[in-house]
């Protein structure tokens, strides 16, 4: 067993969706949904590896001044709210960048209307900084791992193993 497969026993057993094992399409309106903190993504390419749907982009340069390489962001009026991309970070990287929002929280921050379907053209992904990192006004609402308290010593060790990995 590997550090992926324990994310998706997890998430099943915490009634989550499960990972597709192809690319997908959103077909309803998530409860929540994901958002990175540009602040504390180092952009390592686990989350968009991972994501079922494909959402998660490096941000346009220049997007965060200050860095070279740009962080990631979900473009969220795609995202799903699988939480796959919140346990990969926390759980492969211990980056703990992405949290998830409530979806109505989101729209009335932001002043847009989460739908059941993707839009037509994806809409670039944004930093969101000023709400969704470190300091941003929304940033302690936001909801992390459910997993890593309920990994057991093996499961522990499995992850240690391929952080070191890479």
């Amino acid at each position: 067993m590997d550090a992926i497969d324990i994310i998706k026993r997890r998430l099943k057993e915490d009634r989550v969706p499960e990972t597709p094992d192809e690319i997908s399409r959103k077909k309803k309106r998530p409860r929540e949904v994901a958002f990175m903190d540009v602040n504390l993504c180092f952009p390592c390419g686990k989350c968009p590896e991972f994501c079922p749907v494909q959402c998660i982009e490096h941000l346009a340069p220049g997007s965060v001044p200050g860095r070279g390489m740009q962080p990631v962001q979900n473009r969220f009026q795609e995202c799903i709210g699988c939480y796959i991309c919140v346990e990969v970070c926390a759980l492969l990287t211990d980056y703990d960048a992405v949290r998830m929002y409530d979806s109505r929280l989101v729209e009335e921050a932001l002043g847009v209307k989460i739908t059941d379907t993707p839009p037509p053209e994806p809409i670039p992904a944004l930093p969101y900084e000023e709400y969704f990192s470190e300091g941003g006004e929304y940033r302690h609402l936001g909801k992390g791992s459910r997993i890593r308290e309920k990994m057991n010593a093996e499961e522990r060790a499995i992850f240690a193993r391929e952080r070191v990995r890479g």
